[in-house]
């Protein structure tokens, strides 16, 4: 058995419990087969890159788990045929250079100064010594 990682992308249209019974489809679909489940990421409603069928917004979902190889193609034809299903994508991971490991939150950038200039004066005074910096700022 080896390790896969499938992302999937469901109609954003579709009401709480129509979403956790597809989920759950997959999931069900996946053990049924002697597949084991080690880990499910639910992202939640997100912005997709272009429309698809007319729908900016899809809800992804990450499942994680071990299968035989001849389960994929079974896998990828389910998601085929169901028409909640926007996108899909299965993947094998090579679990010696991959580790596992939970998706992040992207990081918040840091405010931008709208100006040139003012995007000077903020470099300057963040590498300055704190000293400088204040005779710096009594000087304005």
């Amino acid at each position: 058995m080896r390790t896969y990682e499938t992302i999937f992308v469901l109609n954003p249209e579709l009401g709480a419990d129509a979403q956790t019974e597809q989920i759950e489809f997959y999931k069900k679909s996946i053990t049924d087969n002697g597949g084991e489940i080690i880990n499910h990421e639910p992202w939640g409603k997100l912005t997709l890159a272009y429309k698809i069928e007319k729908f900016s917004e899809g809800i992804y979902n990450l499942i994680q788990f071990k299968a035989a190889t001849e389960y994929v193609a079974e896998l990828e034809k389910r998601y085929k045929f169901n028409e909640n299903v926007l996108r899909y994508v299965v993947v094998m991971i090579d679990e010696k250079k991959f580790k596992l490991k939970p998706r992040k939150d992207p990081v918040k950038r840091a405010y931008k100064p709208k100006r040139e200039d003012q995007a000077e004066e903020s470099i300057d005074a963040e590498f300055m010594d704190p000293a400088e910096a204040e005779e710096a700022a009594d000087e304005e």
